[in-house]
Order: structure tokens, then C-alpha cells, then sequence
């Protein structure tokens, strides 16, 4: 009778060494501008925004088992003014994006 060969054991991923510079436990919500302001410069290696469309329109959702009310306004009063709003935002965040960055825009 034939033995047959146990197969390897895949070999154990890789430990990846936790940041030093920011807690990449935890997915930071809220304004990204206020967000971006409290990391150090070149800690985030990707960056995935969703902004508003200036689709003149007011959005709520009812959010988690509390269904905490959260609202946001999809109003602005010109196109230069949009892009007033996101150019703070996109200041900040090629301040805090590493030179290996990946930044995707919805």
C-alpha cells in the first residue's frame, strides 16, 4: 500500500507591524477635514472619499441599532463654491498621504 505525502501547511501570513504613527485599528468617521487635521504628515497609504455631488438635495439616514438621526446637505451655492469647499480637504490630505499613495475619488 502506497503512503501518500501529508500536504504542506501553508505558511503563517505575515505579522504586519502596527503603525506608529496612527491606529490602523480603527476607521476614523466624521468631517475628513477635521479628520485629516489630527494625523501627522505622510501616515495614510490610501485614501477612498465619497464627497458630495452638489446634487442640491438633503440627505438623512437613520444609523447602527440606535438609529442615530445623521443628516448632511447636498446644497452648495455655485460650482467655485464646491470647489472651495474641496480644496481644504484635498490640501490635507495630500499632506497626509505617503509618497506610496493611492488616492481614489468617487
Amino acid at each position: 500500500m502506497a503512503k501518500m505525502a501529508a500536504a504542506p501547511e501553508p505558511a503563517a501570513a505575515p505579522r504586519l507591524k502596527p503603525s506608529t504613527l496612527v491606529d490602523t485599528r480603527v476607521i476614523y468617521c466624521g468631517d475628513n477635514l477635521e479628520q485629516f487635521q489630527k494625523l501627522p504628515d505622510a501616515c495614510v497609504d490610501l485614501i477612498y472619499i465619497a464627497p458630495p455631488f452638489n446634487s442640491n438635495r438633503n440627505y438623512e439616514v437613520f444609523w447602527g441599532e440606535t438609529k442615530e438621526k445623521r443628516a448632511f446637505e447636498d446644497r452648495h451655492a455655485s460650482t467655485a463654491a464646491y470647489i472651495d469647499s474641496m480644496r481644504p480637504r484635498c490640501v490635507e490630505l495630500d499632506r497626509v498621504l505617503k509618497s506610496t499613495r493611492f488616492f481614489d475619488y468617487h
